[in-house]
């Protein structure tokens, strides 16, 4: 019995990640409230390149949600033209699906706006619970 168990465990784990990633994925939307695909492109910052809006996760964040805290670290929606940028950096240990972007421990994720539209997905650091850019011209 043990040993069937724990031949199962693998494709069960991989399974739990799947439904896990796909529920945490950000979604790409027109704008109009339909959930209509739009071509929305971004282009990946340079390490030196300054980013419009900076955002950071903290050391320690991962704890503090486990403790039952509201963070307010990211804003529920951010407003921002073709040609800003965004740079989130995590400096806790733990990986964050924030809005559309993941963000490991202890790494950046910094993108350029280059054509309007709306990207949005879960955030657990924020009340909210979702994260939405609307990407004006």
């Amino acid at each position: 019995m043990r040993r069937a168990l724990l031949s199962i465990l693998p494709a069960v784990a991989i399974v739990a990640a799947v439904v896990f990633a796909g529920g945490c994925m950000g979604s790409e939307r027109d704008g109009s409230g339909n959930g209509a695909s739009t071509n929305i492109e971004t282009k990946k910052l340079e390490p030196g390149d300054e980013a419009t809006y900076e955002y950071k996760v903290p050391f320690g964040t991962g704890n503090r949600l486990d403790s039952g805290a509201v963070l307010e670290i990211m804003p529920a929606r951010l407003e921002v033209k073709v040609g800003e940028s965004i740079r989130i950096i995590n400096d806790d240990i733990r990986d964050y699906m924030i809005g559309p972007f993941f963000v490991s421990g202890g790494q950046s994720v910094a993108m350029q706006f280059t054509r309007p539209g709306v990207l949005s997905g879960a955030c657990v650091i924020n009340p909210e619970g979702e994260f939405e850019i609307i990407v004006t011209e």
